[in-house]
């Protein structure tokens, strides 16, 4: 059981890599086109966004339980702000698209490990929350 708890650990914390590469892969394909069309000038929602995003993603390298609950919370808000959000100009290359999707699959690849496997038992919980 440890063997399985220690290859899951391993496997998370190069997903959480991999996401974070994905990610500058991203911001370097697209640093000027993924502003809203409707502002100009600084996104503060996309600095307070990616921010979260780094939290979370920090706090879950440590195991921490506050990191698993802000994970799925930027993951639910990205879903909902996709759909209910402003429109974003979006580069049809297929570079772009490609570490577009390689990213959603990370994320929700970190979203089973971290509610479906044995790596649960190591998050403590927070009082009773997820």
């Amino acid at each position: 059981m440890e063997d399985k708890i220690t290859l899951h650990k391993r496997i998370l914390r190069v997903l959480i890599i991999a996401s974070l590469l994905a990610t500058a892969c991203l911001i370097a394909l697209n640093p000027a086109k993924a502003i809203s069309e409707e502002i100009n000038g600084i996104n503060y929602f996309a600095i307070i966004g990616f921010s979260f995003y780094l939290l979370s993603l920090a706090l879950l390298f440590f195991l921490n339980s506050w990191g698993k609950i802000l994970f799925t919370i930027y993951v639910l808000e990205g879903l909902v702000a996709r759909w209910y959000g402003p429109e974003y100009i979006e580069p049809s290359e297929s570079l772009f698209l490609l570490f577009t999707y390689l990213e959603g699959m990370i994320e929700g690849a970190i979203l089973v490990l971290i509610f479906l496997t044995p790596i649960t038992k190591l998050f403590k919980s927070v009082k009773g929350h997820l």
